[in-house]
């Protein structure tokens, strides 16, 4: 019995030692495959540019990168949707991405040493509405009284429905900035019960399309980028246009502002300069935008 016993743990003890030799073996080709995978990535990261912000500007900066990446084909250019200005702000700081690109200026308490910012491009801050809808014009005098809700219906009769934008987002500080009357207006609005609220510039534009008889606001950038159904309405008889806006006479704007690092990679460095070339120009002024010249 002795003996048997003997063998059993002699077995037993040769049993463990394969088994621990085996998750030795196999932990050790975990970690060289892990490595293996974060050398990947790192060499991937050195050819890529990650770009965040504002949605307002989203669609033509891909259009931007398409341009780039052609004459940069080392280089990838990932668009990351939904952060905003502000989320954006906060991803570049967090080294989350490397571009921020935004629609307002930096807050005092937002700019930083290590923080460079440039006003590159202006795009037409417009009021849209559906084609079905059978108006091409407000007045500047009615806003107030949209907002207020006194005006609740289209010419025609049917429901106007109103859609606003978060309470500190661009657009709706743009809107506030108007006039004292719009200020008060927007936010009597904002503490109407049942009002249509978004937070996304591509979920807006997506309700303005598709939900009947709205209106609400919209950069001229991304109705022509995104290839909107959208009408952009005349204000006091001044459609909102590229040209009119270079000649002062529609004069409500959203900026694309620029922000990156002071630590920037040279690629990010790159794409920069081609969103200020001739050629990055000659994209966005073709959608939407009045590009300043940079000569």
């Amino acid at each position: 019995m002795r003996m048997v016993a003997t063998c059993w743990r002699n077995t037993m003890n040769s049993r463990y030692l394969t088994m621990f030799l085996l998750l030795a073996g196999a932990m050790l080709c975990a970690t060289a495959r892990a490595q293996q995978a974060d050398a990947n990535v790192n060499a991937n990261a050195a050819g890529r540019i990650v770009v965040g912000g504002s949605g307002s500007w989203r669609a033509s900066l891909r259009l931007v990168a398409q341009a780039f990446g052609a004459s940069h084909p080392e280089a990838s250019v990932v668009i990351v949707p939904g952060l905003g200005s502000d989320g954006g702000l906060h991803a570049l700081r967090a080294r989350a991405i490397d571009l921020a690109v935004i629609s307002r200026p930096l807050k005092e308490e937002e700019r930083k040493p290590d923080i460079l910012a440039v006003e590159h491009a202006r795009s037409p801050f417009v009021f849209a509405a559906s084609p079905r809808t059978k108006v091409a014009a407000l007045a500047m005098s009615d806003l107030p009284r949209l907002y207020r809700g006194e005006l609740a219906s289209w010419p025609d009769g049917s429901p106007l429905r109103l859609v606003l934008r978060a309470q500190f987002s661009p657009d709706t500080e743009l809107l506030k900035s108007l006039s004292p009357a719009m200020n008060q207006a927007v936010q009597a609005a904002m503490q109407r019960p049942g009002m249509r609220l978004t937070y996304d510039d591509a979920v807006n534009a997506d309700v303005l399309e598709k939900v009947p008889g709205t209106l609400g606001t919209i950069t001229l950038a991304q109705i022509i980028s995104e290839k909107r159904g959208l009408q952009a309405l005349a204000l006091d008889g001044v459609a909102p246009s590229v040209a009119a806006l270079m000649q002062g006479r529609y004069p409500y704007y959203k900026s694309m502002v620029l922000v990156s690092r002071a630590d920037a990679s040279p690629l990010t460095r790159q794409f920069i300069g081609f969103l200020r070339s001739p050629a990055g120009r000659d994209i966005l002024e073709a959608n939407g935008h009045w590009v300043a010249s940079t000569k």
